[in-house]
């Protein structure tokens, strides 16, 4: 666990025309001027440039806005006030008034319950949703049209969706063997009922962070600390040391990116070349996490379930002492070879640490790996590795064994989560200029507090106490940067950017905030609203600025602000994979609306997308050709390519023609004289809205055979490759 840094001393450019700045790996200061009359001569950089310690580049640095604390700004006046619904629209009017523009009359009924079904739910709305939504007289219909979307179930399943892109999520665990986790998706039906629930932010994440410290009797936290568990795992890599360096490291890089919007892995190795970020500051972060370890026997259902359980596994072992007996004595043999073939794989060192009796945390962590590792090496092979004379009695008796099990208890609900290996944690060590120097828990120096001392917790005592008090430090209300962060995501997850569009890094590469004031008004609103995320999605939901129109041909807004920042209108947003996916079976009427469990195959479920499984190494499904992430990484924003195997998919595969055969056998149920009133619901259960005279007529024309399931089977087919039913206005 320790690093050398590549350089102590680096040169930067205070300005960036061209390029942020130039590292130079220098190793002494006194070679700066020699190399400097160079820099200089770069004239075609246009900048002035100023060589500093890396020390001084930390004070140069804590001028960056993100590092500030976070200010309460008033909202700002602006001269059209009839506009204003909330202060939202304040602070994004005042902006387009300075720049000469005005913002995009209100969208029509139809286009914001499409807008905000898709937005929530992930769903299209039904024809009687849109009819009841449209016709409804209220003042405020919808202000209840989002509440009724909040309270949905599809609600969390959507959201979830979100935040599992940013912490990895995946159901196996990647590199080559890629072997599926049995008991990874415990935690992805966490996400989705903390979402559904409400649950404060605040208590997401500490759950998550250490949820087995503060919440040991809490399935629910028992479950968030699956998230401690995410990273990808080598199942034959028999270097112990090097592999839980790279998980810790993984680890503290997507708690980084995920909680403080900081590319901390670029202190990994050195300072930060750009951010007021040490290599200590790196390991300061992985020093809360250093005592953890990976833990298989963590079960659900509390006290009362584990008493009835082990009550009932009492009567069956009872029962099969003697079969069980004989099984054991053939299986050892088989399970010793197994085991010592592993084992000689294991380096030398790691060997040592297996046989000792006594061991230090950090070797304690390292014999738990090597021994899962042994474990399921001598199981896969048990069968393989008994004796020939064996074996038949060894079938007999297993098969004696089955018969019991009717008394045989059903197996615990079982999650992945981690515990720490004792009360003291490994030591934690960082190399600068060749000395070691063991770091404590901490935080980042710029910030300027005190670290924390890390006390036992109470009702836990075989724990460090380390994770309880960074989840504390995350959850602080003044903590600028995690409040920062998720306010901004709220933003990005409703508009398709955040007003700081980087919002996996908010240090000097990453964008510069659209409306920072508005974003310290949302964060500390945020925390007002008792860390509410549905109460943020409301406030939002419900400005001006959210229901504006996409639709604006204004020439000055399009040459001032082309990528639409200002928010001058609403942006136009593609479907991701799972909204395309869903909403083709929901308008064909095959979805399966159950909630939870294991995953299931995209291709042969008609569940939700957010149930698919998700195995790291497989690339070629639907959902993938509309850019699904990387789980191997934090993924804060997705890629939205178009690319001829999209088309080629809606087009021409075969589950997007099964999806229009559904969808034209639902079209087909519904009575009708004539074609029209079947064109009429096909418009509107696609659409969501009632098609045109001349859309009618097109469609008549197209449907030859009005008596042919083909002609229906493939107008559907059209309509699910339209751009309108594709894109979200």
């Amino acid at each position: 666990m320790t690093k050398t840094p590549l350089c102590e001393n680096i040169c930067y450019l205070r300005r960036r025309p061209i390029y942020p700045r130039i590292v130079s790996f220098i190793p002494d200061r006194t070679v700066l001027s020699n190399i400097a009359p160079w820099l200089a001569s770069l004239t075609f950089l246009s900048v002035s440039i100023q060589l500093v310690q890396a020390e001084e580049v930390a004070l140069q640095e804590e001028a960056l806005w993100a590092f500030k604390p976070l200010s309460n700004p008033n909202r700002p006046e602006v001269e059209t006030e009839e506009w204003v619904r909330n202060p939202i629209d304040a602070f994004i009017l005042s902006k387009l008034e300075k720049s000469g523009l005005e913002p995009t009359s209100e969208a029509d009924r139809q286009t914001l319950i499409r807008r905000a079904s898709f937005d929530l739910i992930g769903l299209p709305p039904t024809p009687d949703e849109v009819a009841d939504f449209v016709n409804d007289p209220r003042s405020d219909a919808y202000e209840r049209l989002i509440d009724r979307l909040l309270d949905s179930p599809r609600y969390g399943e959507r959201y979830a969706r979100h935040w599992l892109d940013l912490v990895r999520y995946a159901d196996s665990d990647g590199y080559k063997a890629d072997q599926l986790r049995p008991n990874a998706w415990r935690y992805r039906d966490y996400v989705i009922e903390s979402f559904n629930e409400d649950k404060p932010y605040s208590r997401f994440v500490e759950e998550q962070i250490a949820g087995d410290e503060l919440y040991p009797d809490s399935d629910a936290a028992k479950m968030a600390t699956g998230y401690l568990r995410l990273w990808p795992y080598e199942d034959n890599q028999p270097d112990m040391g090097r592999h839980w360096e790279a998980i810790l490291n993984d680890m503290t890089d997507v708690t980084g990116d995920v909680f403080l919007g900081l590319s901390m892995k670029c202190a990994r190795c050195h300072d930060h070349k750009f951010d007021p970020i040490s290599q200590k500051d790196y390991y300061k972060l992985q020093s809360f996490f250093a005592a953890l370890s990976p833990w298989e026997e963590v079960y659900l259902g509390g006290e009362d379930a584990e008493k009835a359980y082990q009550k009932q596994l009492s009567r069956w072992e009872e029962a099969t002492v003697e079969l069980r007996a004989e099984i054991e004595f053939i299986e050892s043999a088989s399970l010793k070879i197994g085991w010592d073939a592993a084992f000689a794989k294991l380096p030398p060192y790691v060997q040592d640490i297996v046989l000792k009796n006594e061991r230090t945390p950090y070797e304690e962590q390292l014999a738990r790996f090597a021994e899962k590792m042994i474990g399921w090496r001598s199981n896969k092979d048990l069968q393989k590795n008994i004796a020939k004379e064996d074996l038949e009695e060894w079938k007999a008796l297993t098969s004696q064994l089955a018969e019991y099990d009717k008394i045989r208890p059903m197996e615990r609900e079982r999650v992945a989560s981690v515990r720490d290996v004792g009360k003291r944690a490994p030591k934690v060590f960082v190399e600068s200029k060749g000395k070691k120097a063991e770091v404590d828990p901490g935080y980042l120096a710029i910030l300027g507090l005190e670290d924390p001392e890390i006390e036992p917790v109470p009702e836990n005592p075989n724990t460090t106490g380390r994770r309880a008090a960074l989840a504390d430090w995350l959850t602080e209300g003044s903590n600028q940067l995690t409040t920062r962060v998720m306010a901004n995501r709220l933003w990005q997850w409703h508009f398709g950017q955040g007003i700081v569009a980087s919002s996996n890094d908010f240090g000097y590469l990453g964008d510069r905030p659209s409306h920072p004031e508005l974003l310290d008004w949302l964060a500390v609103r945020f925390v007002e609203e008792g860390w509410s995320l549905k109460a943020m999605h409301r406030l939002i939901m419900t400005s001006s600025t959210y229901r504006q129109g996409s639709v604006n041909h204004n020439k000055l807004a399009e040459r001032v602000d082309a990528d639409t920042r200002l928010l001058w209108r609403m942006p136009v947003r593609r479907m991701d994979a799972e909204q395309l996916r869903d909403s083709m079976l929901f308008v064909g009427g095959d979805m399966d609306l159950a909630m939870g469990g294991p995953g299931v195959s995209e291709e042969d479920s008609s569940r939700r997308s957010i149930y698919v499984l998700n195995k790291r190494n497989k690339l070629r499904t639907m959902m993938n050709k509309f850019d699904t992430p990387d789980l191997h990484n934090s993924c804060h924003m997705r890629d939205v390519t178009t690319t001829a195997l999209q088309a080629l998919s809606l087009m021409n595969g075969e589950w997007s023609l099964t999806r229009a055969e559904s969808f034209a056998e639902r079209l087909l149920k519904i009575e009708s004289d004539g074609v029209e009133k079947r064109i009429v619901a096909a418009y509107e259960i696609a659409l969501g809205r009632t098609p045109e005279v001349e859309e009618i007529q097109l469609a008549q024309s197209f449907i030859e055979e009005p008596s042919s399931p083909d002609s229906w089977v493939d107008l559907c087919h059209v309509l699910l490759n339209t751009n309108e039913f594709i894109y979200i206005n």
